[in-house]
Protein backbone atom coordinates (compact mmCIF):
# COMPACT_ATOMS: atom_id res chain seq x y z
CA UNK A 1 0.00 0.00 0.00
CA UNK A 2 3.10 2.45 0.58
CA UNK A 3 4.69 1.94 -2.78
CA UNK A 4 1.03 2.34 -4.06
CA UNK A 5 -0.04 6.02 -2.36
CA UNK A 6 2.06 9.16 -1.99
CA UNK A 7 3.19 9.83 1.42
CA UNK A 8 0.66 12.36 1.88
CA UNK A 9 -2.25 10.26 1.40
CA UNK A 10 -0.40 7.27 3.50
CA UNK A 11 1.39 9.44 6.26
CA UNK A 12 3.05 6.09 8.04
CA UNK A 13 5.73 7.98 10.63
CA UNK A 14 2.06 9.97 11.51
CA UNK A 15 0.03 6.88 12.17
CA UNK A 16 2.70 4.86 14.18
CA UNK A 17 2.63 7.58 16.21
CA UNK A 18 -0.85 7.70 16.65
CA UNK A 19 -0.85 3.91 17.16
CA UNK A 20 1.88 4.10 19.59
CA UNK A 21 -0.25 6.43 21.46
CA UNK A 22 -3.46 4.63 21.46
CA UNK A 23 -0.92 1.80 22.80
CA UNK A 24 0.07 3.62 25.43
CA UNK A 25 -3.25 4.31 26.28
CA UNK A 26 -4.34 1.24 26.51
CA UNK A 27 -1.47 0.14 28.80
CA UNK A 28 -2.44 2.93 31.05
CA UNK A 29 -5.73 2.25 30.90
CA UNK A 30 -5.53 -1.31 31.55
CA UNK A 31 -2.67 -1.58 33.97
CA UNK A 32 -5.35 -2.54 36.50
CA UNK A 33 -5.56 -5.69 35.10
CA UNK A 34 -2.02 -7.00 35.32
CA UNK A 35 -2.14 -6.42 39.37
CA UNK A 36 -5.55 -8.21 39.37
CA UNK A 37 -4.35 -11.15 37.06
CA UNK A 38 -3.82 -13.74 39.38
CA UNK A 39 -7.90 -12.94 41.13
CA UNK A 40 -8.71 -13.19 37.55
CA UNK A 41 -7.25 -16.57 37.13
CA UNK A 42 -8.86 -18.13 40.20
CA UNK A 43 -12.19 -17.11 39.01
CA UNK A 44 -11.44 -18.07 35.54
CA UNK A 45 -10.58 -21.69 36.76
CA UNK A 46 -9.99 -22.28 40.22
CA UNK A 47 -9.51 -25.86 39.58
CA UNK A 48 -6.40 -25.22 37.65
CA UNK A 49 -4.91 -22.80 39.57
CA UNK A 50 -1.63 -23.56 41.19
CA UNK A 51 -2.51 -23.63 45.10
CA UNK A 52 0.98 -22.85 46.25
CA UNK A 53 1.45 -19.76 44.59
CA UNK A 54 -1.80 -18.62 45.41
CA UNK A 55 -2.08 -16.53 48.79
CA UNK A 56 -1.91 -18.14 52.32
CA UNK A 57 -5.54 -17.57 52.88
CA UNK A 58 -6.60 -19.97 49.82
CA UNK A 59 -4.12 -22.84 50.18
CA UNK A 60 -6.24 -24.73 52.59
CA UNK A 61 -10.03 -23.97 50.69
CA UNK A 62 -8.55 -24.32 47.24
CA UNK A 63 -7.18 -28.35 47.83
CA UNK A 64 -10.70 -29.17 49.37
CA UNK A 65 -12.15 -27.48 46.09
CA UNK A 66 -9.52 -29.15 43.80
CA UNK A 67 -10.24 -32.55 45.23
CA UNK A 68 -14.17 -32.46 45.34
CA UNK A 69 -15.61 -33.83 41.91
CA UNK A 70 -18.99 -32.37 42.72
CA UNK A 71 -18.20 -29.32 42.36
CA UNK A 72 -15.81 -29.54 39.68
CA UNK A 73 -18.76 -31.14 37.44
CA UNK A 74 -21.10 -28.19 38.81
CA UNK A 75 -18.09 -25.61 37.84
CA UNK A 76 -18.64 -27.65 34.48
CA UNK A 77 -22.40 -27.36 34.14
CA UNK A 78 -22.78 -23.33 35.35
CA UNK A 79 -19.69 -22.01 34.15
CA UNK A 80 -16.87 -19.46 36.46
CA UNK A 81 -19.55 -16.30 36.48
CA UNK A 82 -22.38 -18.62 38.17
CA UNK A 83 -20.39 -20.79 40.26
CA UNK A 84 -19.41 -18.53 43.10
CA UNK A 85 -23.23 -18.92 44.04
CA UNK A 86 -22.25 -22.55 44.60
CA UNK A 87 -19.40 -22.53 47.01
CA UNK A 88 -20.27 -24.31 50.38
CA UNK A 89 -19.97 -22.04 53.84
CA UNK A 90 -16.40 -24.02 54.58
CA UNK A 91 -14.95 -22.35 51.61
CA UNK A 92 -15.38 -18.44 52.88
CA UNK A 93 -12.57 -17.10 51.60
CA UNK A 94 -13.00 -18.20 48.09
CA UNK A 95 -16.45 -16.55 47.76
CA UNK A 96 -15.61 -13.07 49.25
CA UNK A 97 -12.64 -13.36 46.61
CA UNK A 98 -15.16 -14.22 43.49
CA UNK A 99 -17.55 -11.56 44.49
CA UNK A 100 -14.96 -9.00 45.30
CA UNK A 101 -13.60 -9.96 41.81
CA UNK A 102 -17.24 -10.37 39.97
CA UNK A 103 -18.23 -6.62 41.73
CA UNK A 104 -15.81 -5.01 39.14
CA UNK A 105 -17.31 -6.06 36.41
CA UNK A 106 -21.11 -5.45 37.53
CA UNK A 107 -20.71 -2.02 38.37
CA UNK A 108 -18.59 -1.38 34.34
CA UNK A 109 -21.35 -3.41 33.21
CA UNK A 110 -24.51 -1.20 35.13
CA UNK A 111 -22.43 2.37 34.39
CA UNK A 112 -22.83 1.07 30.28
CA UNK A 113 -26.24 0.02 31.11
CA UNK A 114 -27.72 3.45 32.18
CA UNK A 115 -25.45 5.41 30.03
CA UNK A 116 -26.70 3.65 26.82
CA UNK A 117 -30.39 4.21 28.92
CA UNK A 118 -30.13 7.62 28.63
CA UNK A 119 -28.64 8.47 25.24
CA UNK A 120 -31.87 6.27 24.08
CA UNK A 121 -34.17 8.71 26.43
CA UNK A 122 -32.62 11.98 25.24
CA UNK A 123 -33.09 12.51 21.81
CA UNK A 124 -34.05 15.47 19.54
CA UNK A 125 -37.77 14.05 19.45
CA UNK A 126 -38.10 13.59 23.56
CA UNK A 127 -37.07 17.56 23.93
CA UNK A 128 -39.49 17.93 26.61
CA UNK A 129 -37.32 15.68 29.04
CA UNK A 130 -36.57 17.65 32.21
CA UNK A 131 -33.55 16.63 34.40
CA UNK A 132 -36.40 15.31 36.91
CA UNK A 133 -37.93 13.09 34.02
CA UNK A 134 -34.30 11.66 33.23
CA UNK A 135 -33.96 11.24 37.04
CA UNK A 136 -36.79 9.36 37.60
CA UNK A 137 -36.08 7.42 34.35
CA UNK A 138 -32.75 6.24 35.73
CA UNK A 139 -33.95 5.69 38.77
CA UNK A 140 -36.73 2.89 37.95
CA UNK A 141 -34.61 1.46 35.00
CA UNK A 142 -31.39 0.91 37.97
CA UNK A 143 -33.94 -0.76 40.19
CA UNK A 144 -33.10 -4.61 40.50
CA UNK A 145 -36.45 -5.44 41.72
CA UNK A 146 -39.16 -2.86 42.27
CA UNK A 147 -43.01 -3.84 43.50
CA UNK A 148 -45.33 -1.49 43.66
CA UNK A 149 -46.99 -0.85 47.60
CA UNK A 150 -50.70 -1.15 46.39
CA UNK A 151 -51.98 -0.74 49.44
CA UNK A 152 -50.67 2.53 50.20
CA UNK A 153 -51.49 3.77 46.59
CA UNK A 154 -55.15 2.52 46.99
CA UNK A 155 -55.13 4.59 50.19
CA UNK A 156 -54.20 7.43 48.52
CA UNK A 157 -56.27 7.60 45.56
CA UNK A 158 -59.10 7.07 47.71
CA UNK A 159 -59.60 10.83 48.64
CA UNK A 160 -59.94 10.95 44.55
CA UNK A 161 -62.20 8.54 43.92
CA UNK A 162 -64.76 9.33 41.29
CA UNK A 163 -68.23 8.13 42.01
CA UNK A 164 -69.94 6.62 38.00
CA UNK A 165 -71.85 9.64 36.35
CA UNK A 166 -75.79 9.35 36.91
CA UNK A 167 -75.91 11.57 33.61
CA UNK A 168 -75.20 8.39 31.39
CA UNK A 169 -78.87 7.03 32.04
Amino acid sequence: MKEKLSTSAFPSAQLADKIGMLAADFQRRFADFEAQKSRLELLGNPFAVDVESSPPNLQMELIDLQCNDALRAKYAAVGAAEFARFLPDTMPQLGIQAAQTLSMFGSTYLCEQLFSLMNLNKTSHRSRLTAEHLHSILRISSAQSLTPNIDELVEKMGHHQVSPSTSNK
